[in-house]
């Protein structure tokens, strides 16, 4: 959680210093508040009766599968878990998600090469191309496109997939059948 405050802070830093800002003010107001509301002197739920953060072992840390990060970097982000689960699914089916270090070619939710490089370098990234850094990209990006679109995540999907929203008469049969994969009511 403290790495993608980082990497929101950094971009944030980013898109202040820069003449139009890159974030939408409602979500520099949602990390704000996550950033505030955190006391990182607070112990996580399972940390040992005794001794210190040095004795915390990694097992108690470390995240399960990669779900457990799409809920921690979605909930940062302010985008529903779900919908980000969702995308993954219809994007890469969500291979081997229990192997943390496991990378598919542009990640678990498909970010062309060009949009990951532009992305990573603005969040201030580090670490290279891992299923991590993959995540957080492709799920900042989730979010900059409904706030490009009409503020819905049903916009935001297709913009996410497409580049740009097109009126739904004029989609494809393979765009119907990715936009129909999820339950629009959930999430708008």
């Amino acid at each position: 959680m403290k790495i993608v405050l980082v990497a929101i802070s950094s971009f944030l830093t980013l898109a202040t210093s820069a003449s139009v800002s890159l974030i939408p003010s409602d979500t520099e107001q949602i990390i704000r508040s996550i950033d505030d509301s955190m006391n990182l002197s607070r112990k996580p739920y399972n940390y040992p009766s005794c001794g210190n953060y040095d004795t915390i072992g990694a097992d108690q840390l470390q995240p399960k599968s990669v779900f457990d990060w799409v809920d921690s970097i979605a909930t940062a982000m302010g985008v529903p878990p779900g919908f980000v689960k969702d995308v993954g699914r219809n994007e890469s089916k969500w291979p081997k998600p229990n192997n943390l270090n496991y990378l598919i070619p542009n990640g678990d939710l498909q970010i062309m090469p060009a949009t990951y490089k532009i992305w990573y370098k603005k969040l201030g990234l580090t670490g290279g191309n891992t299923r991590y850094n993959y995540l957080i990209v492709g799920i900042a990006y989730l979010k900059y496109c409904k706030d490009q679109g009409d503020g819905t995540w049903r916009q935001a999907r297709y913009i996410y997939a497409r580049g740009r929203w097109k009126n739904p008469s004029q989609w494809t049969k393979l765009e119907h059948r990715f936009m129909s994969d999820i339950d629009w009511k959930l999430y708008d």
